[in-house]
């Protein structure tokens, strides 16, 4: 191992930047030795983009017509996208409750004309479980250690969008106005990511004395219950429900699980995110936008290009690219596409003579479960790669995901702001990207000038 190798290392350990691996035990989490280079303008671009979008999903979130409407053919083959549809209010009666957001927007960075900025590229906007709040934080302390250490030659842009997090929940909860508040967070049973969960519990009881219950789905529906429209579990009200789980079918075993879901949206908790939210994260929902007629019902005309500026193609199965139905053209050139279930979480993408092959034997109804993508052709920059104490130099892509947060009550925005960024930075050769999936090392920003 390197001398730099060991010392990140050892600095990862020391400092919380660490998971657990596939095995369960404690291991580092995967991290680049070469920040991600950047300009300050398009470092400030992607950050004014982030309360843009935020406003943007909030819309959406609050047309529950649009919603069903724009899902409907997806539920018919995707049942699990037809059991969060049928948590849905039935009217946008629930829009006037206070609701919160926690977002992040993942871009890729396509090459720009001549000298020009490479330009960002929506890879998808997420509003349930993102994680690294605590580990982006980490990992530009580490960068920043090793220049100190003179290791390193570029300094990190600075980012913490865990305290920011931790500040936003502790208003919220405090807004909530109950002396008994508590956050609750629906967890997974074995979370492989769980200290970067814990980061937020630890904060928000140091900062403000505010105790957090971690529960799966399952153990909410044995341990909750309503009182006069609080949900209580142990005799403790939670005021804020933060979902880190609850975005996979996985996360809902049975009937029970879907139980627990159904008595958190029928209560007066604050959902981070609502039912609503996270439908509005579905993909279908994202190739809905790409449509310049269906973007302009949500965007003013003042922000609807620098909106679409960042899109790439966006397609249904049976719409049509030149002469040909989509899913032909991406069976004769699947190099140029990828195919997107209503997923999160990362691994749930086909590519290549995968995705021809899904394709092909799928039926009519089943299309409606997917969308075709058009493939970002990102910069590729070398980058050293250390997973497991062992470190290795790879052509790579980096994908820069911006946080941000939107407090509102009902549809009127009481905050809006971005909170930090997360970059992860993977071999160039590999089509998925995420850190505890196992394809992607976290990273850090630095300035090009």
């Amino acid at each position: 191992m390197s001398k730099i190798t060991q010392e990140a290392v050892d600095f990862a350990i020391a400092n919380g930047l660490v998971k657990y691996n596939a095995g369960y035990q404690l291991t580092h989490a995967p991290f680049s030795l070469t920040p991600c280079a950047i300009s300050h303008q398009l470092l400030q671009r992607m950050a004014e983009l982030t309360p843009v979008f935020n406003a943007l999903w909030l819309k959406i979130t609050n047309n529950s017509a649009f919603l069903r409407e724009g899902l409907e053919k997806t539920a018919r083959t995707d049942d699990f996208v037809r059991q969060l549809l049928n948590l849905l209010p039935s009217d946008d009666s629930a829009a006037g409750a206070q609701q919160m957001l926690i977002s992040r927007n993942d871009f890729l960075l396509a090459d720009g004309d001549g000298n020009q900025d490479p330009i960002p590229k929506q890879v998808e906007f997420n509003t349930i479980s993102n994680s690294f709040l605590s580990l982006s934080r980490q990992i530009a302390l580490l960068h920043r250690h090793l220049n100190l250490r003179g290791m390193l030659d570029n300094a990190p842009v600075g980012n913490d969008p865990l305290e920011a997090s931790v500040d936003a929940m502790a208003a919220a909860i405090d807004a909530y106005d109950h002396p008994d508040a508590c956050l609750l967070m629906v967890v997974q049973g074995r979370e492989q990511n769980i200290f970067d969960q814990r980061a937020i519990e630890f904060r928000l009881l140091d900062k403000y004395r505010i105790s957090t219950v971690r529960l799966t789905l399952e153990e909410i529906s044995e341990q909750a219950t309503l009182r006069e429209g609080h949900l209580v579990i142990g005799g403790r009200v939670a005021a804020l429900t933060y979902f880190r789980a609850g975005y996979t079918p996985d996360d809902y075993p049975g009937a029970s699980s879907w139980k627990a879901r159904e008595l958190i949206e029928a209560s007066t908790t604050i959902t981070c995110p609502s039912v609503a939210m996270q439908l509005a994260g579905a993909k279908k929902v994202q190739q809905l936008l790409s449509r310049p007629d269906t973007l302009r019902m949500f965007v003013d005309e003042s922000f609807y290009e620098q909106i679409r500026e960042t899109f790439v193609g966006l397609y249904t199965l049976d719409d049509t690219i030149g002469d040909e139905s989509a899913s032909e053209t991406a069976c004769r050139t699947p190099e140029r596409f990828v195919l997107k279930p209503q997923r999160e979480g990362g691994g749930n993408n086909l590519y290549g003579e995968e995705m021809t092959q899904k394709l092909r034997s799928m039926s009519e109804g089943e299309k409606d479960a997917y969308i075709l993508m058009e493939r970002i052709e990102a910069m590729v920059t070398p980058s050293e790669l250390v997973v497991e104490s062992t470190s290795e130099n790879l052509p790579s892509i980096s994908e820069i995901g911006r946080y941000g947060l939107c407090l509102a009550e009902g549809k009127q925005i009481i905050e809006n702001r971005d909170l930090g960024y997360l970059v992860r930075t993977k071999s160039a050769d590999l089509d998925e990207g995420g850190v505890c999936a196992g394809y992607a090392c976290l990273n850090s920003l630095c300035l090009t000038e």
